[in-house]
């Protein structure tokens, strides 16, 4: 974490603007320490992620928050076991968020609920010769995932705000990301209303949401592979959380990404 990715970010308790306090640097780089908002709120910044988990977890998100945790370490290697599972690549399928990435022009993204930074690896795969431009945040539960998606950021030379925060409060300010991804993992959300209003907040006006989670078409559904799939994981039976979408979201699509097996919904604010 580096001191201009604060502007992002404001108090989870009071929604004012936080500092730095008592910070140990690591060059420019923000390594522990405490940020603190007017009202005085304080949170800790550990391996250079600040916790900014308010309110806590409920007992089902704490459930896979936990089981997240366990898994970090292996978890890139899990994701890789899918593709020959599926039959895909699920890094260049990452790569078509760029379609939704302002051609050209700063442009502030946040991937909530990042997991170990899938996301961001394939938008470097993409724009790597344009990073200075971006302004990467990203935010998930788990700290054991942070930790890797870290590791894995500093070996590709990328520069992204991590924070440990609550998808169902974001510590974001408002209208500020011109893009928000979130992949893999609102399926499980005990409040999807909640968190997909929070992702439409901190987006820009005319900003671009997109969710995508396991979900199988109607048409591989109904494949002999598509019910080999089901009977493995049935997480791959969900469906769109049309159901949650803001009121207030503008142009909702509806689409199935890599090879059918993935849903994803696209809306703008």
């Amino acid at each position: 974490m580096k001191e201009f990715h604060l502007k992002a970010l404001r108090c989870p308790s009071c929604r004012r603007s936080l500092r730095l306090s008592e910070v140990h640097l690591d060059g420019d780089e923000i390594e522990s320490g405490k940020v603190v908002c007017e009202k005085r709120h304080s949170w800790l910044v550990d391996e250079g992620i600040p916790a900014l988990v308010y309110p806590r977890a409920s007992a089902k998100d704490e459930t896979w928050i936990k089981q997240y945790d366990s898994m970090a370490e292996n978890y890139d290697d899990l994701l890789k076991s899918y593709d020959e599972w599926l039959g895909i690549d699920m890094m260049k399928e990452r790569e078509r968020l760029g379609n939704y990435v302002t051609i050209e022009g700063p442009s502030k993204i946040a991937d909530v609920s990042m997991g170990t930074g899938a996301n961001f690896a394939a938008l470097y795969g993409r724009f790597r010769q344009e990073m200075g431009r971006f302004d990467f945040h990203g935010l998930d539960m788990s700290h054991g995932m942070l930790r890797i998606a870290r590791r894995k950021f500093k070996d590709l030379g990328i520069t992204v705000g991590l924070v440990q925060g609550n998808v169902f409060n974001l510590p974001y300010q408002d209208d500020y990301f011109n893009l928000v991804i979130h992949s893999g993992g609102i399926n499980t959300f005990s409040d999807k209303s909640r968190a997909l209003e929070e992702m439409l907040r901190v987006v820009k006006p005319w900003g671009i949401v997109v969710v995508t989670d396991e979900g199988l078409s109607p048409d591989v559904r109904r494949t002999d592979r598509g019910k080999e799939i089901l009977k493995t994981n049935s997480l791959f039976g969900s469906r769109p959380p049309l159901e949650h979408v803001p009121p207030m979201a503008r142009h909702l699509e509806v689409a199935y990404v890599m090879g059918g097996t993935f849903y994803q919904m696209v809306f703008s604010k």
